[in-house]
């Protein structure tokens, strides 16, 4: 792809997520009640009764006169906060990097970043004022369940589809959009990545459960069309995978993505930890029956969708020349799969002889994904299944919730009022 094509897309990319975040911020801010200033020091010793407490160090709330751990659960399950856009923002990371290990640290790097982040007087991405943090209780433990979760559902949708990801480390200083180490897809990498984190920041939920969210109809919108310009921005990137491949990976995050965000246009439960484990619960369950769909087509849906299989015949075509020692010969595609699994261990040298034997042993022992599954695997996915709709039905009966009012904000620092703290002279009438 030529280089004013790449900036096109990139372009592209860019102007979607600028746009989407300024329609965003001028048509679908805040609802007024959670737009309120940063109080004064006198507004500090005001009781109210509508105020969402809790301790955000997980000690002792100095509103409340004793700690209870029931109360704190409840809190840290309940709120819509910025659940969501956890879930999706690793989802989409890992669709674009196939990387656990860094994901894992990037998601406990970023939270430690949003503490961080208040030093500035702002809190998260989002640049709310720090009040905001305390009323939208702002968990870690919250923030890396729904992080894991997103990392999960992707990796089981990575292997039913496929797919590649766009970059592989380490980089090196060349320009071939086909090589995943070149600069030119790292460029790539930064651009889609950021782009749809800026989208995602877009989500709000902040009017609560059973709430017409009309911000993230854009929201869905944006992302999707930025999905749909990435795949054909990479349609042209992955020699090892036929067009139709690309298209279909990039669709199936599409449609993947668009599920997710349909549940916070109107939020049917009171929790969004619930009803994000129906979400992981119920498209997991869908990729198990994809895939085994796919293992009992080989020759038909998948052939159509991931390309045509090599030929199995001697001679035919996507044979080598090359032979192993019993003269059997090895496909071309097992030498290209060795190649992919040297370069992820990160071998920077490898003999001959021993590609030769990782790809003649890819060759003898064929991928699983590509035979229909064995009477052990379908018991496996039936119990994985259950186990998935039992979670579903345990998290539709919504246990364990905080009936508490929610979304309003309130600042525990309250200064002393005649040797009480400001909110606890009201604690009788909350």
């Amino acid at each position: 792809m030529s280089q004013r094509n790449n900036a096109v897309f990139a372009v592209a990319c860019i102007g979607i997520a600028v746009m989407t975040r300024i329609i965003a911020k001028k048509y679908f801010k805040n609802p007024p009640s959670n737009d309120i200033p940063m109080p004064n020091e006198s507004d500090f010793a005001i009781g109210k009764k509508d105020i969402f407490y809790y301790d955000l160090g997980g000690t002792f709330c100095m509103c409340e006169w004793k700690w209870d751990v029931s109360a704190y659960w409840s809190k840290v399950i309940s709120g819509f906060a910025f659940n969501f856009a956890h879930v999706i923002g690793t989802f989409e990371f890992f669709v674009l990097t196939g990387n656990t290990k860094i994901l894992i640290i990037a998601v406990f790097v970023n939270e430690m970043i949003e503490e961080l982040w208040l030093t500035s007087g702002y809190w998260g991405f989002t640049l709310d004022p720090p009040m905001d943090m305390e009323a939208r209780y702002d968990s870690l433990i919250r923030d890396t369940v729904c992080c894991f979760l997103g990392i999960s559902l992707a990796r089981k949708f990575a292997k039913v589809f496929k797919v590649k990801p766009i970059i592989k480390a380490p980089i090196i200083w060349s320009f071939d959009s086909k090589n995943p180490h070149s600069i030119s897809r790292w460029s790539k990498f930064v651009v889609q990545g950021v782009a749809l984190w800026q989208i995602t920041l877009v989500y709000n939920a902040d009017l609560g459960p059973h709430r017409f969210n009309p911000g993230n109809i854009l929201l869905l919108i944006a992302y999707s069309s930025t999905i749909m310009v990435i795949c054909y921005w990479n349609l042209n990137d992955f020699p090892d995978c036929t067009r139709r491949h690309v298209i279909t990976w990039h669709l199936g995050w599409m449609f993947f993505s668009i599920y997710l965000f349909l549940y916070t246009i109107y939020p049917s439960f009171d929790s969004a930890m619930y009803l994000i484990f129906v979400v992981e619960c119920s498209a997991s369950v869908a990729i198990y029956w994809i895939d085994v769909y796919f293992r009992n087509n080989v020759g038909g849906i998948q052939q159509k969708i991931f390309g045509a299989q090599q030929s199995t015949k001697p001679g035919g075509a996507g044979y080598n020349l090359l032979e192993d020692e019993t003269r059997n010969l090895i496909p071309i595609s097992c030498y290209k799969k060795a190649l992919d699994i040297v370069d992820e261990r990160g071998d920077e040298k490898v003999s001959m002889e021993s590609l030769k034997k990782l790809a003649a042993d890819l060759h003898h022992n064929p991928d699983p994904s590509e035979l229909p599954p064995t009477k052990s695997e379908m018991m496996t996915i039936c119990f994985k299944t259950i186990i998935r709709v039992v979670i579903i039905l345990i998290c539709i009966s919504q246990p364990f919730l905080w009936n508490g009012p929610q979304y309003k904000r309130h600042w525990c620092g309250n200064p002393l009022v005649q040797g009480f703290n400001g909110c606890a002279k009201y604690h009788d009438e909350l």
